[in-house]
């Protein structure tokens, strides 16, 4: 193999050089990272923004189903004869 000149060299850096560039460029154009990472930053603040009402949200649906809960165990009480409803009176027929 013979030496390479430094000319040579010089013109092998130079066009890997364009390469990578080029490449760059397309990459760039294809994916937009930073359009990427200033849309996805926006959508975090609105997230941020909009937790406390998601709370308030999710605060009301569970009172709510505690609620029905109460409700249900009421009625439940009512049409069936509890010890605490009978006056704590035993049956004795053993």
């Amino acid at each position: 193999m013979a030496k390479q000149t430094a000319a040579a060299k010089l013109q092998l850096h130079i066009s890997r050089l364009k390469n990578f560039l080029n490449f760059t460029k397309a990459f760039l154009k294809k994916k937009n990272p930073i359009k990427m990472f200033i849309t996805q930053s926006i959508t975090t603040i609105k997230e941020l923004m909009t937790v406390k009402q998601k709370l308030e949200k999710i605060e009301n649906r569970i009172n709510y189903e505690k609620y029905k809960l109460k409700k249900t165990e009421l009625i439940l009480a009512q049409n069936s004869e509890h010890v605490f409803l009978r006056g704590r009176s035993l049956n004795q027929t053993r």
